[in-house]
């Protein structure tokens, strides 16, 4: 027992010694991203070549394509290769795998996504995702590894297969050819019509339904309580990711107070509204998941007890490992920032920003130069006219108030209010830009542009 120990021990030494709230910059691309496209070639081809059946060439294609949009989104920066991250997940697989030595995981290849949303997935080829917004929503080492088993659970079952085979067989059944017959005779409505019979039929590998979930947390639970970890964990990581998808982007972003300094107050009219001649009622969360995979709500409820009632779980408040993740939660955080700003997403950057300070869980440094950081990005946007291009509008049809929020505070600044609004915060939080170079360097270019 004692051995299984020594990997996530090793690894929390390692992170001590070399990670304070500072972090390396982020690394989007592997280090030999030819041989990773290889190997993700090689593993996509081995899988497609033991699907026969009916429609096996329509099937096979599906995660033909598939396997080209993640070799694309690896170019695009989707993905983060950060050693400290992979350390810490290869060290939960090596506790799986030694006690479940029935698993043949040659070809299992997990990537970290720089996405907030707390979500995991199995592309059923061996390719496994876990979002960086997963390791910032759970809070041990055990609620992890009930995750990753309940992934490889999905990918033992075949259920990405199973999913994409039954679309593809009701899109080439006799019903639905009867629909399409109906909807061409139809002398008025046929596009709504089609677009319903599109949304019923449309295909996503990662879309299960709450039985195929159910499933897959019973076999990842046989997978999971052979290991070190504590079995009560399983239900603990349900209930969070139950939780958190009602606090999703939900705190509450006092713009009017954050951005409000005496040596340049806040402006009422910096949030007030143009009035649109498109209203609807109908909003659209940005941020839903367009596929379930560990997430299935509201289903989760139904899931947790179905697992109390077949493994005789009860829920228990006892402690899991939780150091090595105390230190992985602070290297998520950053580095979902660090992925926002990169990418341009400041009012994402900002929100983050906020929320983890207002929790406590970045320090008062990081965040003040982190946000001086940001205030400059949007300055320079503005000035090259390209703020739009990064920061959507406020949208009446997206019912992500927080962000909304933000978005209309920015477009509603003009140019010569971000670089006033910039030395503003600078001068308000001059202690702490002062304490590294890069802060400095931020507080002289806003005094600069300000003279």
């Amino acid at each position: 027992m004692l051995k299984n120990y020594v990997a996530p021990i090793l690894f929390l030494l390692c992170f001590c010694f070399s990670h304070s709230q500072k972090t390396s910059d982020n690394q989007y691309l592997p280090k030999d991203i030819e041989a990773l496209e290889d190997y993700l070639e090689q593993i996509n081809s081995d899988y497609i070549k033991r699907i026969d059946g009916s429609h096996a060439s329509k099937i096979r294609k599906i995660f033909k394509n598939r396997d080209e949009k993640v070799l694309e989104s690896i170019n695009d920066s989707v993905y983060i290769f950060n050693d400290d991250i992979n350390i810490y997940i290869d060290s939960i697989l090596s506790n799986i795998y030694k006690a479940n030595p029935q698993i043949d995981n040659t070809n299992y290849k997990f990537f970290v996504n720089t996405s907030f949303i707390p979500n995991a997935s199995c592309y059923g080829d061996g390719m496994f995702e876990i979002y960086l917004g997963l390791f910032s929503t759970l809070s041990s080492d055990d609620e992890v590894a009930f995750v990753i088993c309940h992934e490889i659970a999905h990918k033992l079952l075949d259920h990405p297969l199973d999913n994409v085979t039954n679309v593809i067989s009701t899109i080439n059944s006799k019903e639905t050819k009867k629909k399409v017959r109906e909807i061409k005779r139809q002398k008025y409505g046929q596009t709504r019509a089609a677009l319903s019979v599109i949304d019923e039929l449309s295909i996503d590998i990662l879309d299960h339904s709450k039985e195929t979930e159910a499933q897959a947390d019973s076999l990842g639970f046989v997978l999971f309580s052979k290991t070190i970890y504590n079995k009560y964990k399983a239900l603990s990581a349900l209930s969070k990711l139950q939780r958190d998808d009602d606090m999703l982007l939900s705190h509450n972003i006092r713009v009017d107070s954050i951005f409000n300094f005496e040596t340049y107050p806040f402006k009422p009219f910096w949030l007030k509204e143009t009035v649109s001649i498109f209203d609807t009622d109908e909003k659209i969360n940005e941020f839903s998941l367009d596929s379930d995979t560990l997430k299935t709500h509201p289903e989760i409820e139904f899931r947790i007890e179905k697992l109390k009632s077949d493994f005789s779980i009860i829920s228990t408040d006892s402690s899991g490992q939780e150091n090595n993740m105390r230190l992985l939660i602070n290297l998520a955080n950053l580095k979902m920032i660090e992925s926002a700003i990169d990418k341009k997403n400041l009012d994402i950057a900002i929100y983050q920003l906020v929320e983890l300070f207002h929790n406590k869980r970045i320090g008062s440094e990081y965040y003040h130069i982190t946000m001086a950081s940001v205030l400059k990005q949007i300055y320079n946007a503005k000035k090259n006219h390209e703020l739009g291009k990064y920061i959507p509008p406020k949208s009446k049809f997206s019912d992500e108030k927080q962000l909304n929020k933000i978005r209309l505070f920015l477009h509603n600044l003009e140019l010569g209010e971000t670089k006033k609004m910039g030395l503003a915060f600078c001068k308000a939080n001059k202690d702490d830009l002062m304490a590294e170079d890069n802060g400095t360097e931020i507080f002289k270019f806003f005094k600069s542009i300000n003279q």
